[in-house]
């Protein structure tokens, strides 16, 4: 049994129980959330979900909605901790979470929805980062090329259904590739730690078949300038219950 500490998301309207150790989801999932409330989509699938954070706070935030909410994941631990949350969350009859493996997605969640989003291991090379905690090396070594992880996505993804990732910003250049040809109406959205500073992450939106031109976004900052406080205006706002538009 793992140990796992219960933490608070959305201004109090989530309860997340996750691991105490390796892998713990954060600003990544709040900012995926609040990006992918922005569309106005009917079935929704988060690939690679964790224990729910991200697909729970978008349950959230459309719980007006009749959206139909579904995350893939294929870590078994991860996946029981998903459902024990949307349980704990009340939104167990709204989401739904499937075991399975992004990498190759079953038949019957192929072309299927509206929206796939995702916050994916974040490298692609088992030498890139030693960690002793095998749950940590699990959730950020992809296991496959950063391009396998988007073609999964956009399998499940309808005909014009959206995507979304969120990823390390030096990684642009290989989603943009993965997409060529595949995606268009791409959206780029810098996510600064502070204002003037490097993008370290990027939102990247797109719609499957088209061909419209991409789009380079404002971005937004995390942090205000030193001695200002904790977080920005805008990052506060989605912290509360906003959305991002991507």
């Amino acid at each position: 049994m793992i140990d796992t500490t219960h933490d608070i998301f959305l201004k109090g309207a989530l309860t997340i129980e996750q691991p105490s150790k390796g892998y713990r989801a954060g600003t990544d999932a709040v900012l995926l959330a609040a990006a992918a409330a922005s569309f106005p989509v009917t079935r929704a699938l988060e690939a690679g979900c964790g224990v729910g954070t991200a697909l729970l706070s978008l349950a959230s935030l459309r719980a007006d909605s009749t959206q139909e909410f579904t995350g893939l994941e294929k870590d078994e631990a991860a996946w029981s901790l998903a459902i024990a949350n949307a349980a704990r969350n009340h939104v167990l009859g709204d989401v739904k979470f499937v075991l399975g493996d992004v990498l190759a997605p079953d038949e019957g969640l192929t072309s299927q929805y509206d929206l796939v989003f995702s916050n994916p291991p974040y490298f692609d090379d088992d030498q890139a980062i030693r960690d002793p905690d095998a749950s940590r090396q699990a959730a950020y070594i992809l296991g496959a090329p950063l391009d396998a992880w988007i073609k999964g996505m956009l399998a499940m993804a309808k005909p014009k259904g959206r995507f979304l990732m969120i990823h390390r910003a030096d990684r642009l250049p290989d989603i943009l590739a993965a997409l060529r040809g595949k995606a268009g109406d791409i959206g780029v959205c810098p996510v600064r730690p502070r204002a003037g500073d490097p993008a370290k992450r990027v939102l990247v939106s797109a719609r499957k078949g088209s061909r419209a031109p991409l789009r380079l976004l404002a971005g937004i900052d995390m942090h205000p300038r030193v001695g200002e406080g904790r977080f920005s205006a805008d990052y506060q706002a989605i912290c509360d219950g906003g959305v991002l538009p991507v």
